[in-house]
């Protein structure tokens, strides 16, 4: 998805920005995000390539909806973390995601459980560097505690997020907090997102030959494209640097002559 925003001279320019402004499709930079490649079973995985049992007291796969709470939040498959806490183990899954330094990334995903949990399940959501929980390098997302005498159903989680590296990993940690090795009720899995995001873009007249364009502050490297058609590609990169001014990144241009369309884009 890139913002797109039309402009034209005189009193047009600000009506324009109301409506011009559309969402496109986004990539999802995680493979199998939903599961549904299958095989199921225990330690099925397919796509993710980070695999990290404490040792053989743990217990997570994906599994096919059936009934009740055995569901997926979308599709058939879905993904269960049933670790014991006996040896203080853990169910841990992660996937390498490429992402762009100072790109603004959204980060989603829906857990649930499939029965009761008592107090001391958790799911903690990392990204960083390490496939762990090392808050030297990563970032925790989430911090799930699904404490409850009942199934709870999905819940989404979403966070932005701006890397300071390239190459990171999305891991998921989880245990159920059941003595025992027959485990019954577990944590649930389904629907991982990592998509670019893109700020909103602003425009407004300065005076009556400028035009200003502002979008929220990032630290990042975003920059204005412009196009005069969007029935075509030729989209052009300015060279404009945007400046910071209190929350805003800004960036001021002479008025077209004509009909310009403009756009935020990631190099």
């Amino acid at each position: 998805m890139k913002n797109d925003i039309a402009s034209k001279l005189g009193v047009t320019i600000l009506c324009i920005v109301l409506l011009a402004g559309f969402a496109r499709a986004q990539t999802n930079l995680v493979g199998n995000s939903g599961f549904e490649a299958g095989p199921t079973g225990q330690g099925q995985f397919t796509a993710w390539s980070w695999l990290g049992p404490a040792d053989n007291f743990s217990n997570y796969g994906v599994a096919k909806s059936t009934a009740a709470f055995e569901v997926a939040e979308q599709g058939t498959n879905f993904a269960y973390f049933r670790g014991h806490p006996t040896d203080n183990s853990q169910d841990c899954l992660g996937t390498d995601v490429a992402l762009k330094v100072g790109g603004l990334y959204t980060i989603s995903y829906y857990l649930g459980t499939d029965g009761p949990l008592t107090n001391g399940a958790a799911m903690w959501v990392v990204i960083g560097t390490s496939f762990g929980i090392n808050l030297s390098v990563d970032t925790m997302l989430t911090a799930f505690f699904p404490n409850s005498a009942s199934a709870l159903p999905y819940q989404k989680f979403n966070t932005n997020y701006v890397p300071a590296t390239t190459g990171q990993i999305l891991s998921f940690h989880g245990i159920n907090a059941t003595n025992g090795i027959a485990v019954t009720n577990g944590i649930l899995l389904d629907n991982v997102s990592v998509v670019l995001a893109y700020p909103p873009l602003n425009i407004n007249r300065s005076g009556p030959g400028s035009l200003v364009f502002t979008w929220p502050f990032t630290n990042t490297v975003y920059r204005l494209q412009t196009n005069a058609s969007l029935r075509t590609t030729n989209w052009g990169t300015l060279s404009n640097l945007p400046t910071a001014v209190g929350a805003t990144n800004q960036v001021i241009l002479p008025a077209p002559a004509g009909t310009l369309f403009y756009r935020l884009t990631l190099p």
